[in-house]
């Protein structure tokens, strides 16, 4: 019935859904989750709820996120701050992201400073990104300069990038140093996206002492994008053995915005049932 997605087993499966084998339920919340129809949410809510299962409240997370239910923002925010298990906070986490609602923000910034886990960090602060609430902002750059984990750091910048913010938050600028080749990228990359001078000296500092081919060249684009023109800086980046570093500070000097090909990072691929 999953794979036949005709509305017309949807009642069948909302029924199965309450079968006492959780294998089945598993099976049936994850069809009505497939058939694209808003009638189920009520269901999955009370899956999302009470089932003892938690790989079925996890699919029933998935469910809600993958029909864009935006009725359900509230009961994900609090499943995503309540459940017990990690894999189900980390769908919820995943599903606000999907709704884009601003009214789920709250729920995620508590959930990246906060949970226990790295994964269920991970996908708030990419969740959040998605949302592009300005206001979290400042929720991304303290867990870019405090969380141990480097994925969620990385991702938290990649998040910074999307988020419409006007200023860049010190963690992110501070990151452009980090020890981690992708946190580097990342920073520089969402640096690019904000264009706020203040970060101008940081990655002035970080382009000469950087060793990674692909970070230097976000570091670059981040320049040329926030409005560098110092002529010492790209006539010393006109030296460069890469080409397409060599172009960009061409284009630096000339005034124009640096072009493709440039790193575009993308957080982890999304939790799947």
């Amino acid at each position: 019935l999953s794979r036949i997605e005709d509305g017309a087993s949807l009642r069948g499966l909302i029924g199965a859904m309450t079968d006492s084998d959780s294998s089945v339920r598993f099976a049936a919340t994850g069809a009505v989750g497939r058939l694209d129809s808003t009638s189920a949410i009520p269901a999955l809510l009370r899956v999302l709820r009470s089932d003892p299962s938690a790989s079925v409240r996890r699919t029933a997370a998935w469910a809600l996120g993958n029909l864009d239910a935006e009725s359900a923002v509230r009961d994900l925010a609090e499943a995503l701050g309540k459940d017990s298990e990690a894999r189900v906070r980390e769908m919820c986490a995943w599903a606000l992201g999907e709704i884009s609602e601003t009214s789920g923000a709250d729920g995620l910034k508590v959930a990246a400073q906060r949970d226990s886990d790295a994964r269920v960090r991970e996908s708030a602060v990419w969740a959040l990104g998605e949302i592009g609430d300005r206001e979290a902002a400042a929720v991304l750059g303290d867990v870019l300069a405090r969380d141990a984990d480097p994925r969620v750091r990385g991702t938290a910048a990649w998040a910074l990038g999307n988020v419409n913010t006007r200023s860049a938050p010190e963690g992110l600028i501070a990151a452009v140093g980090d020890v981690d080749d992708e946190i580097r990228v990342k920073a520089a990359w969402a640096l690019g996206e904000i264009r706020d001078p203040a970060a101008l000296p940081a990655l002035r500092t970080a382009i000469k002492r950087e060793k990674n081919p692909k970070a230097r060249k976000a570091q670059l684009r981040a320049l040329i994008q926030t409005g560098e023109r110092s002529e010492a800086t790209l006539t010393e980046l006109l030296e460069s053995s890469d080409a397409e570093v060599r172009e960009a500070a061409v284009r630096g000097l000339a005034g124009r915005s640096a072009t493709n090909p440039w790193p575009w990072p993308q957080p982890r691929p999304r939790p799947f049932p």
